[in-house]
């Protein structure tokens, strides 16, 4: 669906499946910074798009405000998961973008993949998000998910909310593409 700010009227396209279970959602505008919300277009009672905030200079992304804090929060939330295995390495390797040719060793079970300083995983591609993809390693395979980007998560050319990924399988974020690689210890990774 195309939401518009009601106060500079920039448009934005919102995936209707962002929504999940709420009626609606707030949303701030990277042009002027008016913090606004959107209704479900299925909603019993749809609420028209309200002012709530504005101020401050223009960002370059994006932000939602889904009623948690942000993405962080979200991520700190989650479980903890097993350490990884001593006997593994574990890595991500950019083969498409303006990164490409640098290797990540991935050092804990779950990481963030995004634009951002706060992410583990930097890339530098205008096409991510600050906060794009989580990635969380059980064994030999690997769970990525979308942490609700602008413009999504691909694995085998399909947007994905979560998939499962194995070893030397790729995926993508923005125009970056990335491989998942697992190794023996023993076979000389590099730290």
């Amino acid at each position: 669906m195309i939401v518009s700010c009601p106060s500079c009227k920039t448009k934005y396209q919102f995936e209707e499946a962002r929504f999940g279970e709420a009626a609606s959602k707030r949303l701030k505008c990277t042009r002027c910074e008016t913090v606004f919300e959107i209704s479900r277009p299925d909603a019993a009672d749809p609420l028209p798009a309200t002012l709530v905030a504005a101020g401050g200079p223009a960002r370059a992304n994006k932000q939602i405000l889904d009623g948690s804090d942000s993405a962080a929060a979200a991520a700190a939330s989650l479980p903890p998961l097993a350490p990884l295995p001593t006997a593994k390495r574990y890595s991500l390797a950019v083969i498409m973008g303006a990164n490409a040719g640098q290797i990540h060793v991935v050092r804990q079970p779950r990481v963030v993949l995004g634009r951002g300083d706060e992410s583990d995983v930097q890339l530098q591609d205008s096409e991510v998000s600050r906060r794009h993809a989580m990635i969380e390693i059980h064994g030999d395979e690997a769970v990525v998910t979308d942490l609700g980007s602008t413009n999504g998560t691909y694995v085998d050319a399909a947007r994905v909310q979560r998939a499962t990924i194995g070893s030397n399988d790729e995926f993508s974020l923005g125009t970056t593409t990335l491989m998942f690689i697992v190794t023996d210890a023993h076979d000389g990774a590099v730290e």
